[in-house]
C-alpha cells in the first residue's frame, strides 16, 4: 500500500542529500541524520530498503558510505517513494467490470504521472526556489 508516512518524508530527504552529492563520493549515515534530523539508526532501514530497491549503493568499511545508484535525472520521486511504502495499487482487489474501479484507475494514472518527477529536477527546482546557484554538466 501506498501511504505517504514519515518514512517517506525522511527517506526523500535522505535520497535527495545522495542527489545532491551525486559524483562527489560516499556519503555517511551520521552527517545525512545530522543534515536532517533523522535518526541514524532509522536512516539505515531506509537506506536497507532503498538499496535493496537498486536505489542506493552500500560500500562497507572504515571509509564507507552511500550513494545514489544511478544518476539523479534517471531516478524519479516516484521510485523513491515505491521503494519505501510498496507499489501505487488504487485499483487492487476491485472487480473487473466495477464503474469505480475506473475511477481509481484514471487517478492512479494521474497520481503516477504527477510524481514521475526526476530527483534532478526535484533539486534544481529547490535551489530555485531558495535562489541556489545550480551547474549541470
Amino acid at each position: 500500500m501506498f501511504t505517504l508516512t514519515t518514512k517517506s518524508g525522511y527517506g526523500v530527504d535522505a535520497v535527495l542529500d545522495l542527489a545532491r552529492r551525486y559524483g562527489d563520493g560516499l556519503v555517511q549515515i551520521k552527517e545525512i541524520a545530522e543534515r536532517h534530523g533523522i535518526p541514524a539508526p532509522y536512516l539505515v532501514q531506509l537506506f536497507n530498503r532503498l538499496t535493496h530497491a537498486g536505489l542506493v549503493r552500500a560500500f562497507r568499511g572504515q571509509q564507507g558510505g552511500y550513494a545514489l545508484a544511478r544518476n539523479p535525472r534517471e531516478t524519479s520521486f516516484l521510485d523513491v517513494m515505491e521503494a519505501l511504502e510498496g507499489p501505487m495499487e488504487m485499483t487492487k482487489g476491485r472487480a473487473e467490470e466495477d464503474v469505480v474501479k475506473d475511477i481509481y484507475s484514471r487517478a492512479e494514472v494521474a497520481a503516477r504521472e504527477a510524481l514521475d518527477v526526476p530527483l534532478s529536477e526535484i533539486l534544481a527546482r529547490q535551489d530555485q526556489k531558495t535562489g541556489a546557484l545550480f551547474f549541470q554538466i
